[in-house]
């Protein structure tokens, strides 16, 4: 029954239902005491040892309708029992009123009561009733909008402070995945305007060579890796793998095949490889630990300066193993740290294809991480160089 009233409603009942049952109490304890500790006490004190209290009553009922005897030989008998029996009447009379006034405050107080209890309730519930107004408006294209804050520090206000910091993650997750969607359609339109591009070319000319087919054939075979790169990179991404990650791996034997496969690249760049010691064990899957490594290790010889460094150390901490992998390259700003996990960031925003890649080497590198139950941490200054942290769960022995 109370679900179909409003709040407000709701408190009032509950608030009055108290109130009533406070004044109730209130009203028959007062009117007790007075009867106990006032009246009685009085009247035993006042009447006559020869009269009862059925004779008072009798004599009251006789002076109403003035035939009492007593009343005739009141000024020539003894007029002290008279008077006794007049203050008796008067004090029946009194308690009676303060008993009649007792239940009328009551109803008054009762009254009131509710009243200030639904005024005050529905100020109470404004703010309740302005949150639901603005969240009522907001939509899936109107995030940013915010509730005014709060200056109360109670419920209410916590309330609306939780809802502001809910709808600041939602927004940044409708970002996001904005920016996901328009950075993927980038990707994948890329090498298809690319492609579609020397055809148009190779068409325009009536009487293409065999350089030309062959030219076109390359571009198209070099815009058809690309998409096949991105697609399984976002395969890698979204899968929800459950792959075992309790494989024992030794770091030195898991990066001589990386070290391996990226030498025409360092060549290319001219940047030195220094893998320092790598004697602590970790548990994980071999595939994902594998391209972890190779993701970030290619990252630092890609961004790399000519002639520059990649050192690769590891290093125990608690129940972590800490691969640092360091390089001294073109760096970033530390505005663009908290995105370099985000798929399709790239620091270079002209997306040029300068250094090759889609943009999804680092969030590949965080997913694996967060299902090892492990972590990555960056620090990068600009021109100067960027470290990586990739931390694994260690052997126990």
């Amino acid at each position: 029954m109370l679900n179909r009233v409003s709040l407000r409603m709701r408190l009032t009942l509950l608030t009055g239902c108290i109130v009533i049952l406070t004044a109730v109490c209130v009203t028959l304890i007062s009117i007790h005491n007075a009867e106990s500790k006032f009246v009685k006490p009085f009247m035993a004190g006042a009447v006559p040892m020869n009269r009862t209290e059925g004779d008072i009553s009798d004599f009251m009922k006789e002076i109403e309708i003035g035939a009492h005897p007593d009343t005739m030989e009141g000024e020539k008998g003894d007029n002290g029992e008279l008077n006794n029996i007049s203050v008796q009447v008067s004090t029946i009379e009194a308690n009676e009123r303060f008993v009649d006034a007792s239940v009328i405050y009551m109803f008054i107080i009762i009254a009131f009561g509710m009243a200030a209890t639904y005024a005050i309730a529905g100020r109470a519930l404004r703010p309740v009733n302005q949150l639901s107004t603005t969240i009522r408006n907001i939509n899936e294209n109107n995030l940013s909008q915010r509730l005014d804050p709060i200056s109360t520090n109670d419920e209410i206000g916590s309330l609306a402070d939780s809802f502001n910091t809910m709808l600041n993650r939602l927004d940044e997750s409708f970002t996001r995945q904005k920016r996901f969607a328009s950075n993927a359609a980038h990707e994948l339109k890329t090498p298809l305007a690319t492609i579609k591009a020397g055809i148009q070319v190779l068409k325009l000319d009536e009487s293409p060579s065999i350089e030309d087919y062959r030219e076109t054939v390359d571009i198209t075979e070099q815009s058809t890796q690309r998409l096949i790169d991105v697609v399984e990179d976002l395969m890698h991404l979204t899968a929800d793998s459950q792959e075992s990650a309790t494989d024992v791996i030794d770091l030195s034997e898991a990066l001589q095949p990386i070290e391996q496969e990226l030498e025409p690249l360092r060549k290319q760049k001219r940047v030195q490889i220094q893998i320092g010691e790598c004697s602590h064990p970790i548990v994980g899957n071999k595939t994902l630990v594998y391209r972890v490594l190779f993701n970030l290790i290619e990252n630092a010889v890609k961004y790399n300066t000519p002639g520059g460094k990649v050192q690769i150390s590891t290093a125990r901490r608690g129940s972590h193993t800490i691969i640092q992998i360091s390089d001294t390259g073109i760096g970033m700003r530390d505005e663009e740290l908290p995105h370099i996990f985000e798929p399709f960031y790239r620091v270079d925003k002209s997306r040029s294809r300068n250094i090759a890649g889609s943009g999804l080497g680092l969030s590949i590198v965080k997913a694996i991480m967060e299902k090892h139950n492990g972590f990555i941490k960056v620090q990068s200054r600009p021109d100067v160089g960027t470290t990586f942290e990739a931390a694994f769960p260690t052997l126990s022995k």
